[in-house]
C-alpha cells in the first residue's frame, strides 16, 4: 500500500502548486460503458473494466475475463462514441485490461473561406461554407495487483497508460498525447464497503498539435466509494455508489454565476463590479472546499436474482440518468442500456458484455 501511495505524492504536491487546472483532456468524460453511464459515472469503485474512466486498481479484485462493446448517441445523434474493452487475470493476485475508444463529431461548419467586412464581421455565403469532422481515438492499458488480502481487508494498486489521437478539419490538424494514470483501492468484504482513489495524468499530459502549439492537462484526483449488500427479502442486491469531483480542480463547482455577468445600470451591478475591479460572486460551493466532499456523482443499482438490474444516478449539474441490464446464461452474456438527461437533448447508450 505504501508503494501505491508513493505514486500519488509527487502528483499531489505538483498539482497543488498550479494556479489553474486545464481540462484539455475532457473528452475522456465521454467514454463510459452503459452500466456506468446509467448511474452518472458513479460506478467508479466497482467497475472492473479498462475504459478511460476506470480505476486500474480494481483489475486485481476479480479473476474473470470480460469483453465489452458499447455505443452512445449524444444529443439526438449530434456526435457518438464507442468503446471496446477487454479485461482478464494474470494470476491470483493481478489483472490487466486494454480498451480502444472512438469519438466522432460530424458536420462541423467551417467559416474560414468566408469574406469579412472591414470590421471583421464574416459575410455569410452558403456556397463557401465547408463541413468538417472531429474524431478522437483513445487507447488505454492498465495493470492492477493485490498488495494485501485477508478476510476483513484487501488492498490493491494499479497503473495505466493512455494514448490519444485527435483529428480536426479535413485532416489538417492532428494532436497526439500520452498520459500515465494510477489508482489504489481498499475492499472490506465483510461489510460490503469499498473505497478507491484514482489519479489521472500523474506526470501531466501534453497534447502536441504542432511544433509551436501544445495543450496541457494537469493531474486530476478523484475519490470513489461504494456499498454492496445482499438482501434476501427483496430477492437481490443493492449497490450505493459515489464518485467525487476532481479534488485538485473541483470541475467548476466554484464556477462564476452567469447572472452576475449581465450588464445593468442598477447600482451594485456586476457591470459596476467589473469596472471597479471587484470579482463577481461565485456559484456552487463559494470557495468552501470542504463541501466538495458532498458534490460529484451518486448512483443506486438494484439487481434482482443476478438477472435484471435497475440503475439510477445524478451528477453535480443535477442531471439524472437511468438504465437497466439483463444477465443471461448465468451472467455470461449481459445487455445494458442507459438514458441520460441533458438540457440540449438526451443521450442513449447500449452495450453488450461477455464474461467467463
Amino acid at each position: 500500500m505504501g508503494g501505491g501511495m508513493c505514486c500519488f505524492l509527487p502528483c499531489v504536491s505538483f498539482a497543488q502548486s498550479i494556479q489553474g487546472h486545464s481540462y484539455s483532456d475532457n473528452t475522456r468524460e465521454l467514454f463510459y460503458l452503459p452500466r456506468a453511464a446509467s448511474i452518472a459515472g458513479a460506478e467508479y469503485v466497482f467497475a472492473r473494466d479498462c475504459s478511460p474512466q476506470a480505476n486500474p486498481a480494481i483489475l486485481a479484485f476479480d479473476s474473470a475475463t470480460e469483453v465489452s462493446v458499447s455505443y452512445a448517441s449524444y444529443y439526438q445523434n449530434t456526435f457518438s462514441s464507442s468503446i471496446l474493452s477487454y479485461t482478464g487475470s494474470i494470476d491470483q493476485v493481478s489483472g490487466f485490461g486494454i480498451s480502444l475508444s472512438y469519438l466522432y463529431v460530424p458536420d462541423i461548419m467551417g467559416t474560414q473561406n468566408l469574406q469579412t467586412e472591414p470590421d471583421g464581421t464574416p459575410v455569410y455565403d452558403e456556397s463557401k461554407l465547408q463541413n468538417s469532422t472531429y474524431s478522437d481515438i483513445y487507447f488505454c492499458a492498465g495493470y492492477g495487483r493485490s498488495l494485501f488480502k485477508s478476510r476483513k481487508l484487501e488492498l490493491s494498486a494499479g497503473i495505466g497508460i493512455s494514448a490519444q489521437r485527435q483529428r480536426l478539419a479535413f485532416n489538417q490538424y492532428r494532436g497526439y498525447s500520452m498520459g500515465l494514470d494510477g489508482g489504489v483501492a481498499a475492499d472490506f468484504p465483510r461489510t460490503g464497503l469499498r473505497v478507491s482513489l484514482r489519479c489521472d495524468n500523474m506526470t501531466t499530459q501534453y497534447t502536441r498539435w504542432s511544433a509551436d502549439y501544445f495543450e496541457t492537462a494537469y493531474p486530476h484526483l478523484r475519490l470513489g466509494a461504494g456499498w454492496r449488500v445482499e438482501i434476501p427479502y427483496i430477492y437481490g442486491r443493492i449497490q450505493i455508489l459515489y464518485k467525487s469531483l476532481d479534488i485538485l480542480g473541483n470541475e467548476g463547482a466554484d464556477a462564476i454565476d452567469p447572472s452576475t455577468l449581465l450588464t445593468t445600470d442598477q447600482p451594485g451591478s456586476s457591470n459596476q463590479n467589473q469596472l471597479s475591479g471587484e470579482q463577481p460572486a461565485a456559484a456552487g460551493v463559494n470557495g468552501h472546499s470542504v463541501l466538495l466532499a458532498f458534490l460529484g456523482s451518486a448512483g443506486l443499482e438494484y439487481t434482482i436474482k443476478e438477472v435484471f438490474a435497475i440503475r439510477v444516478g445524478a451528477n453535480l449539474e443535477n442531471k439524472l440518468a437511468f438504465g437497466c441490464g439483463v444477465n443471461l446464461l448465468q451472467r455470461r452474456l449481459c445487455f445494458d442500456a442507459s438514458y441520460a438527461m441533458h438540457e440540449l437533448a438526451p443521450t442513449y447508450q447500449i452495450g453488450v458484455t461477455y464474461r467467463r
